[in-house]
């Protein structure tokens, strides 16, 4: 019952039922397990998840850095809008600042530029992977890869 008033809840706000079930589905439940919840146990309220859809939908933060915020919804019912803000974790698709970070990335990673360059295309996704990482998961990944692509050309 707690669910199905979430879920209906949540939907009449961002109007996404898809996006809203999942989030209920599969994290709400992976946490509950992980707390050793009950349904109606859970604090969160329907506009805090219908803002963090929305949030990801923007591209204001890519999925992993929602996953982050929806677990501190999850447990604090925190204002995903305001946590992303004060935690710094918005995404990153300013080109300036993506470059200089991938540019460090080339220069510590030859023989990955080597490999791609001569065709091993999964080079890429290893250089894309070491740029998330350094820019700690808030670079925009498509961003990522077309800069990447730019500057191995």
């Amino acid at each position: 019952k707690r669910m199905a008033d979430i879920f209906e809840a949540t939907t009449a706000i961002c109007g996404k039922p898809k996006k809203v079930s999942n989030w209920l589905m599969v994290e709400t439940m992976r946490l509950m397990k992980e707390h050793e919840m009950e349904a109606d146990e859970l604090t969160f309220s329907p506009e805090n998840l219908a803002k963090l859809i929305q949030l990801t939908d923007e591209g204001t933060i890519n999925s992993s850095v929602a996953k982050e915020v929806f677990t501190k919804i999850f447990l604090e019912n925190t204002d995903p809008e305001q946590y992303v803000e004060e935690q710094g974790l918005k995404t990153v698709s300013d080109e300036g600042a993506l470059k200089e970070v991938i540019r460090k990335v080339i220069t510590d990673h030859p023989q990955s530029v080597a490999d791609y360059r001569s065709g091993k295309e999964k080079a890429l996704g290893f250089l894309v992977g070491q740029t998330m990482k350094a820019m700690k998961g808030k670079a925009d990944p498509q961003a990522v890869n077309q800069i990447l692509k730019g500057e191995l050309a």
